[in-house]
């Protein structure tokens, strides 16, 4: 089956993430609040775009095209319970990526200060088996 893959672009604001996944440049970011009113009606769409691009992937590779390592820059300020399961489930899907031999370079970035976001990157690469590059901001 053929994947027609486009970028996708959401602005951020105070409730809902910045969202941008280029597929071409195998950069996909995702930042800033995360408190949607439903996460799940704003990160199901996500999680999709992700799964069609391991499967574009993929497919190029077995039509003979060479894989490019996929970065993903995760920036957030913040993100609430409901979120970190769907963030969960992106990592996850990259973690499967990487077990297909796609290279998967993820950045976890996070105000230097805050002990708490730098946790949480470091559980979600433990429970994914993926390794993360930390990546502390000063925001003073």
């Amino acid at each position: 089956m053929f994947i027609r893959m486009e970028s996708l672009y959401i602005d951020g604001s105070e409730v809902s993430p910045k969202v941008s996944f280029d597929p071409f440049s195998r950069t996909l970011e995702l930042g800033g609040y995360s408190r949607p009113e439903n996460a799940k009606t704003f990160y199901t769409p996500l999680v999709q775009w992700i799964n069609d691009f391991n499967e574009w992937i993929l497919n190029a590779a077995k039509s003979g095209g060479t894989i490019e390592p996929v970065v993903f820059n995760f920036k957030f300020i913040y993100f609430n319970s409901s979120s970190a399961k769907f963030i969960y489930d992106i990592v996850a899907i990259l973690g499967a990526m990487n077990k297909n031999k796609i290279p998967i370079n993820i950045f976890w970035y996070y105000d230097a200060d805050d002990d708490e976001l730098l946790e949480s990157g470091e559980e979600l690469s433990e429970m994914s088996n993926i390794p993360f590059n930390y990546v502390p901001v000063d925001n003073n």
